[in-house]
């Protein structure tokens, strides 16, 4: 990832993560439209997500290439110091998601892969965006 001049702090990361599925989940459709998965899991609300609903924006939620492909910005909220019910935001950050099936050799199901790339919202232009642009466009071109 690329790290913040002021304090060092990583602000461009991606990661992909790996959950094998019981066989009886055969398509995207078995976790609902690409909306409700969207509502469930990108964008939690309440205590869960640690702010109110106004936190986060979903800019696109869409179904592509036998994926779901989110777009979407979140202002964390952390604890802070001072205890339990102090808080702070962090800066606003901006998520692409990536949400598939795919069948791996030793899981007789298939497995929800998910692969997400975040910066923070003022890094978020030119160059990154492309970026971020190429990396989601280029899902389904390797075999």
């Amino acid at each position: 990832g690329s790290r913040s001049g002021d304090d060092g702090t990583i602000e461009t990361l991606g990661y992909v993560a790996y959950t094998p599925l019981r066989d009886d989940f055969t398509s995207l459709g078995s976790f609902g439209s690409v909306d409700d998965v969207a509502q469930a899991t990108i964008l939690p609300k309440g205590e869960l997500a640690g702010g109110d609903s106004g936190s986060s924006e979903m800019i696109s939620a869409v179904k592509d290439k036998n994926a779901y492909v989110f777009d979407y910005v979140a202002t964390p909220t952390v604890p802070a110091e001072g205890g339990p019910s102090m808080t702070r935001e962090l800066k606003t950050q901006h998520f692409r998601t990536i949400f598939t099936l795919l069948p791996f050799k030793d899981n007789a199901g298939l497995t929800l892969v998910t692969i997400t790339i975040q910066t923070t919202q003022d890094r978020y232009d030119g160059a990154t965006k492309r970026m971020f642009d190429d990396i989601i466009g280029s899902y389904g071109k390797i075999s």
